[in-house]
């Protein structure tokens, strides 16, 4: 399928932070890869999931959960400690709270499926590109949804600035 697809500015941000690391296939989109790229360190664990920078290191505290709930749980604590400073506490108001969680969920769907890496996607195969990404189906779901729309709103974009030029036909 041909892309006419303009990444976000998080999509782009992502992809470029995932290249400079030699990021570049989903094969290389493990949680241990991406934990090493970044300089990130990692503990699995019971309890719940949470992320802080101990001395300029970001740890990532992760639920020992299912595989899928793992690697999302993974993404979204990942987003946390990359971008957003400090650790949410009873003090953190609650419209930044629901910010960051709000970016977090976002993030997760940029990062199991980066922008430079769409050409993998089998846009007619859900669950084969879930399995060959690694991500839960619904993840996937998400992403494609977000590609679709995204077109979509080009499409519109381009049809709007062209109005002018076709109603002095």
């Amino acid at each position: 399928m041909h892309l006419e697809y303009v990444p976000t500015h998080l999509e782009e941000w992502i992809s470029n932070e995932y290249i400079k690391r030699g990021i570049l296939t989903p094969s290389d989109l493990t949680i241990s890869n991406i934990s090493r790229c970044f300089g990130v360190e990692t503990v699995i664990r019971n309890g719940k999931s949470y992320s802080v920078n101990i001395d300029g290191t970001i740890v990532l505290f992760l639920s020992k959960e299912s595989r899928w709930s793992l690697k999302r749980n993974f993404h979204h604590e990942l987003c946390h400690g990359l971008l957003h400073e400090g650790r949410q506490g009873k003090d953190t108001p609650i419209p930044l709270r629901e910010l960051q969680e709000n970016q977090a969920e976002n993030f997760i769907k940029y990062s199991a499926i980066p922008y430079h890496m769409l050409s993998y996607i089998n846009f007619t195969d859900v669950n084969y590109t879930a399995e060959l990404f690694g991500v839960p189906v619904d993840i996937c779901e998400e992403r494609i949804q977000s590609i679709l729309i995204r077109q979509a709103y080009i499409r519109g974009r381009l049809f709007r600035s062209l109005l002018p030029t076709m109603s002095k036909c």
